[in-house]
């Protein structure tokens, strides 16, 4: 499975799991709370996610043969009005990182590298602390100059294709951290207090 596939995969899971669990679970281990500074899920969050699903399965469908369509699709996410606009609403910002992950992705397709690039600023100003989000955005962007140091070698312009692949590294190693991160920290809340001590 492409990385691609496996971030559209993942999006639509959460997002399908998420929206029902909206009206009987606090937020905690399990990924909603209204007590941690965060806003509580309510029917407008509720109805932004299934916006969110709905948009994501049009860019689904459209992406193979349109892929600007797709990108409209998803851009038409980012656009909309969204829940509690003065708040930052956790669901809402996952959401919005993995849709301009995925814009990203469209683009470097089109060999559009600037607007990738831009994409993923984008996303990362939704997914500031690490986790799974952040280190997509990352891996993203360091596809985006993987992209563009090959049509700057392509073109005769060595030293500015190293300096893209230099910077491709860079965030591939940054997206390796994040998600080593957020393994190592999701063993430890599995493990919970005194477990795996044997003690």
């Amino acid at each position: 499975m492409s990385a691609r596939r496996l971030g559209v995969l993942l999006v639509a899971v959460a997002l399908a799991a998420l929206v029902p669990a909206c009206a009987r679970q606090p937020r905690g281990a399990a990924g909603l709370d209204a007590t941690d500074g965060g806003v509580p899920i309510d029917a407008s969050v509720m109805a932004y996610l299934s916006l969110a699903r709905a948009l994501h399965h049009e860019a689904s469908l459209k992406e193979e043969g349109d892929v600007p369509g797709a990108i409209a699709a998803l851009e038409h996410l980012t656009a909309a009005p969204r829940p509690h606009p003065s708040q930052r609403v956790p669901e809402v910002e996952e959401v919005l990182a993995d849709t301009y992950a995925r814009i990203a992705e469209l683009q470097v397709r089109q060999e559009d590298l600037t607007r990738a690039s831009a994409s993923v600023k984008e996303g990362l100003a939704h997914a500031p602390e690490p986790s799974y989000f952040r280190g997509h955005l990352l891996e993203v962007g360091g596809i985006a100059e993987e992209a563009r140091a090959r049509v700057l070698r392509d073109a005769g312009r060595a030293g500015e294709a190293e300096s893209a692949k230099t910077r491709a590294l860079e965030l591939l190693h940054e997206a390796v951290v994040v998600q080593e991160r957020v393994v190592r920290e999701t063993l430890a809340e599995d493990a919970g207090p005194g477990k795996g001590s044997g003690r």
